[in-house]
């Protein structure tokens, strides 16, 4: 059973709310989009792997230090989070187009042999820019558990508004990288993220959100030191966000984001490099594409509360990732010469991912905020994105090493490897989910 909305809140924390979602939900994508685009201009598309690699490299420090973001955010409040990284989000952007400048390497290079020093100034960039971008769009998730007792309303809107966004600023990122180039492209990006920074600065401050619940804990932890509901006095934030994978829903929750990740990571990466590589499509198509991606996700956002009415969260969750895996991982079957048919093939693949990723994201936080106490929210979105970014730092480099293999083929074996894969491992969580007592007789 959903619990009912309550009768609301105020229209100026919605709004604050979903505007940050609105600009810091969609700067993965775009900026994947533009790097991707960047990265095959400087470095030979054939070196799939050093091409997996930096592609990857965005995860790494929100893998490791994203749960210390979230303990900040619900220490210290989460609008001056997400205000400070979204501030270092607008600079770092800046520093990709500097690289080919500082390196003196021109657009267009397609370099068979880069320098180390080259490839390891692109790293630490998307390391620095991933963590930024992630860390803010944690908030955002983060602000409708500590705001909104996440509640299927609020977290479909908050998706909704979030692929709105989605769906204009890929296509946008994608005409400013063909009209104006590099600078054009990442230029626009800063900017866009700077619009999340301005909209984090009209939230309230979510500390007095969060307060309630940490004095009931800490009365649990006093009262009755070993109930399930009290933590340990001394423990390190790692330690106690790692202990909340002790709650079944949250361990499936953190499953399947990695198993997610199959489809999200392809799409990231690759698929940017098949369309744009192997297919010749521009960047502003390809942005259409994401950004019609993005606007059947935001469609599919409201009627999360009305399925979650008819039928459990969990099956509805596992069966909407596992649509989203297939239609990606099926890309290179449309073919490569490039037509009005190959088009709407390639459109209708990715709208049909992209609805079932509008509905397993409000899903995936519904859950975790029913499971999870209210001061805690900011340490398990922050769990959910390390994981989900963990996935996304592995599958890039695995998949440029598989399509290098001889004996897989190329790139397009590998689209459908990867995917295969991403199915497989949902199919087992399905059976574990099936025979688990805590999975019974819940919606």
């Amino acid at each position: 059973m959903t619990e009912p909305a309550p009768d609301g809140y105020p229209i100026g924390v919605q709004t604050a709310v979903y505007s940050t979602a609105f600009f810091n939900g969609t700067v993965q994508s775009m900026a994947s989009t533009i790097v991707a685009l960047l990265v095959v201009a400087l470095i030979d598309k054939n070196l799939a792997f050093l091409i997996g690699i930096i592609l990857s490299s965005r995860q790494f420090l929100t893998v490791t230090m994203s749960v210390y973001a979230g303990s900040l955010m619900d220490n210290f409040g989460t609008k001056r989070v997400i205000m400070a990284f979204g501030f270092a989000g607008v600079f770092v952007s800046l520093a990709y187009p500097s690289l080919s400048v500082i390196f003196g390497v021109e657009m267009g290079a397609s370099l068979q042999n880069p320098s180390v020093m080259f490839v390891l100034a692109i790293i630490l960039v998307q390391m620095l820019s991933g963590y930024a971008e992630g860390t803010s769009w944690i908030g955002s998730q983060t602000l409708v558990g500590q705001l909104m007792k996440g509640h299927p309303v609020y977290a479909g809107r908050m998706t909704f508004v979030a692929r709105i966004g989605g769906f204009l600023g890929p296509p946008a990122i994608g005409y400013a990288w063909d009209f104006w180039g590099p600078w054009g492209g990442f230029g626009f990006l800063s900017i866009w993220i700077a619009g999340g920074m301005v909209a984090a600065y009209f939230l309230p401050d979510t500390r007095a959100a969060t307060q309630g619940s940490r004095d009931e804990a800490e009365a649990a932890r006093n009262d009755n030191p070993g109930a399930s509901g009290a933590t340990p006095k001394k423990q390190s934030s790692y330690g106690q966000t790692l202990r909340l994978l002790l709650i079944p829903a949250v361990a499936m929750v953190i499953m399947v984001t990695v198993m997610r990740q199959t489809g999200s990571g392809v799409q990231s990466s690759f698929y940017v490099v098949w369309l744009g590589e192997h297919v010749g499509v521009d960047g502003s198509t390809i942005g259409w594409l994401i950004g019609a991606a993005n606007g059947a996700s935001a469609a599919a956002a409201l009627f999360t509360g009305p399925l979650m009415k008819r039928y459990p969260a969990h099956w509805l969750l596992i069966l909407m990732v596992t649509v989203s895996v297939i239609a990606i991982a099926i890309t290179p079957l449309f073919g490569t010469n490039f037509s009005t048919l190959l088009f709407m093939a390639l459109l209708g693949g990715i709208c049909v991912r992209g609805f079932s990723q509008g509905i397993n994201l409000p899903l995936m936080m519904i859950i975790l905020s029913r499971n999870v106490a209210p001061h805690l929210q900011g340490r398990v979105t922050a769990l959910r994105i390390s994981f989900n970014r963990f996935g996304g730092l592995l599958v890039p480099p695995g998949m440029g090493a598989l399509a290098e293999m001889e004996a897989v083929g190329g790139l397009a074996n590998a689209f459908y490897i990867v995917g295969i894969a991403g199915v497989v491992a949902l199919a087992l969580l399905s059976l574990w989910v099936l025979f688990s007592p805590s999975f019974r007789n819940t919606g």
